[in-house]
């Protein structure tokens, strides 16, 4: 017919006569009509040795890794091992099996109530209401701050006044001192007019003295509030010079912890003592010491970002070893659905069957175009992958599926509610972003949004104003985490980069982090890592498919702690001990 516009060729052919052979490359994720035309960007060569298998990380008792085989009974000169041995014999295998006593079956608890769900409404919250509870969270944050501050205030005063009881020279000077470091009961009752103007300017926060922001004054204050960056600043990049950073890092101010009065200065931050070493990011709850003669600038002295933390509990209702595999997504390559890396990992899980199995979404990914080809609803596709999963997986295996707001179907809200699917599985668990569930009185936090890059790309730290060196030992991966545990939030960053869908209600009821789990799962497009921080083991497991660089993925051994209960009793960090590496083992795998 003439005049008509040629139909474009879709990259997807929806032919149902297409082989199996064809079709997908006889993948069985992909759609029945699903024929990819070319052949992926990122094929390696054929004949280049394959990578799979690798290790990249390990963590632990080599003693407990070579119960199951992830080491060789013999390393050279004392090495890391770099390949696995992946084929084993049934009858090791059924070894395996049954030293985890899987009949007893695994138990697993989640507070439903504590994190996000089906009927929680998302985007309802007004200007005024987050204004409210960012209020709220500097009330609480900076009141644990201020308790830690006050008991550290405490502490060293009472061994000064005992060294210093005969000295009346040091007895002025120690006084002169505690007019600003003691700590003291909040004014009640009937109090004179210079107390009561004062207090119109300052408030008390666990016996701690916080005047507000803006307050002038020549002498030392305290001032609590949260960090915010002028809307002028922009962020930098590697890119970046070091006056352009310090310009950034000068226009970092603080919000007062009475929002309802919008009162805020500017932070000069190139004179700070305590730390020598310091990092700010916007969102974080601070208490700060210093002076501000004009009410316009204050001068930082002092800062004070840390509370007392809730260290995790030793898992001492664990009776048997535990296997656990992590996978997460990106599973499939940016020029296909094929899911391969997704395949091989299955595989694995097939032939090593672990007793749990977590892997976090994205499964299809909004941003991927391939995806609105499909010749199916999402919905359809989407069980069509869990279908394939599960009957991958034996029926011995639990399995844990976190949602991600990137995924088809899925709510583009963060904290995201979990999938959900219309077929039922015994053993396949839908969990929310983030969420900390207990398997075995093993407590694990997850959140899929990649938390750590954004805090370590938004923070401003001393080398940003005056070029100082970090610390031997400074780790900045550690340092993200323990905003994470201080700051008692899966994202304490605020405001969110933009593919962020942040809903500050939500977060505020359903991303608490109340106490520090035993393990936490952050997967992030930064390097691999496993480390021990505050007696969790953090674990970044990688990308199943890493498109531009080698998949990855991560698997842990449990086993018992061996918990001596007089010795605990007689610890003063009971919940340290055992320590985390004498019972669990982690390892980083290449796909």
């Amino acid at each position: 017919m003439k005049g008509c516009a040629k139909k474009p060729v879709s990259r997807l052919q929806h032919n149902v006569n297409t082989p199996d052979g064809v079709r997908g490359g006889g993948s069985p994720f992909t759609t029945v009509t699903y024929s990819p035309l070319s052949a992926s960007s990122k094929k390696n060569d054929p004949d280049a040795p394959s990578k799979a298998g690798q290790i990249v990380y390990t963590y632990g008792s080599a003693k407990l890794l070579k119960k199951f085989s992830w080491l060789p009974t013999t390393t050279d000169d004392g090495n890391e091992p770099i390949t696995i041995d992946d084929d084993i014999s049934p009858g090791d295998r059924n070894k395996r099996t049954t030293s985890g006593n899987r009949g007893k079956g695994i138990g697993f608890s989640i507070k439903a109530t504590q994190f996000v769900n089906e009927s929680c409404k998302y985007m309802f919250d007004s200007s005024y209401d987050r204004v409210m509870i960012l209020g709220d969270r500097i009330y609480e944050c900076g009141n644990a701050i201020c308790k830690r501050f006050g008991l550290e205030l405490i502490t060293p005063k009472s061994h000064e006044l005992q060294d210093n009881v005969e000295s009346d020279v040091k007895a002025i000077s120690s006084t002169s001192l505690d007019t600003l470091n003691s700590v003291k009961e909040e004014p009640v009752g009937d109090a004179t007019d210079i107390e009561r103007e004062e207090d119109i300017y300052s408030s008390w926060f666990e016996g701690v003295k916080v005047h507000h922001v803006d307050y002038p004054s020549s002498e030392p204050i305290r001032v609590l509030g949260r960090i915010v960056v002028e809307s002028s600043s922009t962020a930098t990049n590697s890119s970046t010079t070091s006056s352009d950073k310090q310009t950034q890092t000068s226009k970092l101010s603080i919000v007062d912890f009475d929002e309802h009065t919008l009162r805020y200065t500017r932070l000069d931050l190139s004179k700070v003592q305590v730390p020598a070493w310091w990092s700010l990011f916007p969102g974080q709850t601070v208490l700060l010491e210093g002076i501000n003669p004009r009410g316009t600038l204050f001068s930082v002295k002092q800062i004070q970002c840390e509370r007392t933390l809730t260290l995790p509990r030793v898992p001492s209702s664990l009776d048997k070893t535990l296997t656990v595999v992590i996978g997460s997504a990106p599973f499939t390559d940016r020029d296909d659905l094929l899911y391969e890396k997704l395949s091989s990992l299955l595989v694995y899980c097939s032939n090593n069957p672990p007793d749990v199995l977590i892997l976090t979404g994205p499964f299809a990914d909004a941003n991927c175009k391939l995806y609105t080809e499909v010749a199916e609803t999402f919905d359809e596709y989407f069980e069509k992958i869990i279908s394939t999963i599960m009957n991958s997986i034996g029926s011995h295996t639990e399995v844990f599926v976190v949602a991600h707001h990137d995924d088809l179907v899925s709510s583009f809200v963060y904290p995201t509610a979990p999938y959900k699917v219309a077929s039922f599985y015994k053993n396949l668990h839908f969990l929310p972003d983030p969420c900390v569930f207990s398997i075995e009185g093993l407590e694990i936090g997850v959140t899929t949004v990649d938390v750590i890059k954004h805090l370590i790309e938004s923070e401003c730290t001393a080398a940003n104003v005056n070029g100082s060196v970090p610390p031997f030992g400074s780790d900045k991966i550690k340092r993200a985490y323990g905003h994470l545990f201080h700051q008692a939030s899966f994202y304490p960053l605020n405001p969110p980069p933009e593919d962020v869908p942040l809903d500050v209600d939500m977060l505020n009821e359903f991303g608490r982090l109340s106490r520090i789990p035993n393990i936490m799962i952050c997967p992030s497009a930064l390097n691999r890592y496993v480390r021990e921080i505050n007696g969790c083991i953090c674990v970044n497991p990688g990308f199943v498919d890493g498109h531009s660089s080698d998949g990855s993925y991560a698997r842990l051994i449990i086993q018992p702690p061996e918990v001596d209960e007089q010795q605990q009793k007689e610890s003063q960090s009971a919940a340290l001990y055992p320590s985390p590496a004498s019972y669990i083992a982690c390892q980083i795998v290449k796909t």
